[in-house]
């Protein structure tokens, strides 16, 4: 069963097309069309929000190794002399 168009119900029930019984009944297959949309919307959502939650877990623990690594770097680098900007 196709929908009417929501504009085209209120239309024709305000020119008197359409008698309050069918506009109602047009109206409550556009509710539920919206209900259907909203509950994938719903589930589309919770998914995204899954995935982002599990890429920053690995994005921080991926930024520790990071650190991890860096610290150990730098304590086989040699010191640089401080006096003066100049010198490298």
């Amino acid at each position: 069963m196709g929908t009417y168009d929501h504009k085209q119900v209120i239309s024709d029930y305000a020119t008197g097309k359409m008698t309050p019984e069918m506009a109602i009944g047009h109206s409550l297959q556009h509710i539920d069309k919206l209900y259907e949309a909203q509950t994938v919307a719903n589930v589309s959502w919770y998914e995204l929000r899954s995935k982002v939650d599990g890429l920053e877990n690995r994005i921080n623990a991926l930024q520790k190794a990071v650190d991890r690594l860096t610290a150990l770097v730098e304590k086989f680098l040699p010191q640089r002399k401080r006096n003066s900007p100049d010198k490298p």
